[in-house]
């Protein structure tokens, strides 16, 4: 995607969604200014709206990052497990990547990104379609809809993680991935 960006360039970018990213976890989005970002970052405004047209498309690009991240991370290494296996190796792998950086996504659902939520289920829901699609899923449950199955475990799964990330008080791994073992059927 960045390809065609000079190492200056990625550089600066990189230096910016780190800034974004730190002063998001320190005071809500709608307080921050361009200035602000600039100035965390150590770069000036004029190489900021270089990169960027406004704080909105420097959130934007950090959230697609960290889309880009969490799809690479929460798909299981060894895709040839059972079906169930790999659901519950995707929900562990989801929540170990969500704790890791639970404070800057509270910060993001709080800043009112729920669009960019919305691109990562709409993009997760289509690789369980095309998982659900394949004949050992298929052979494991016949009469399942790979559409809508897909839909269902994304959208309960990111509901989950949204309300878990919320919590004052968030529950163990653990017991999160032992309740979620009852949802999904033996497949």
């Amino acid at each position: 995607m960045e390809t065609h960006l000079d190492l200056r360039q990625r550089k600066t970018r990189r230096l910016l969604v780190e800034a974004l990213a730190q002063l998001l976890v320190e005071k809500p989005f709608q307080e921050l200014s361009v200035v602000d970002i600039c100035g965390r970052a150590m770069v000036h405004r004029t190489t900021f709206y270089a990169h960027f047209n406004d704080k909105q498309e420097l959130l934007r690009y950090l959230l697609e990052g960290l889309e880009r991240e969490c799809i690479a991370t929460c798909q299981p290494q060894y895709p040839e497990r059972t079906p169930r296996e790999y659901l519950m190796a995707a929900a562990r792998n989801a929540f170990t990547f969500f704790a890791s950086r639970r404070e800057l996504y509270r910060a993001c659902l709080n800043s009112g990104a729920d669009v960019q939520v919305h691109a990562l289920e709409d993009c997760a829901a289509q690789e369980l379609c095309r998982l659900f699609s394949e004949p050992r899923f298929r052979e494991a449950s016949p009469s399942m809809d790979p559409q809508v199955a897909a839909h269902f475990y994304t959208g309960a799964m990111l509901s989950l993680i949204r309300w878990w990330l919320s919590s004052s008080q968030p529950l163990p791994v653990d017991h999160l991935l032992a309740n979620l073992e009852q949802f999904i059927p033996i497949l």
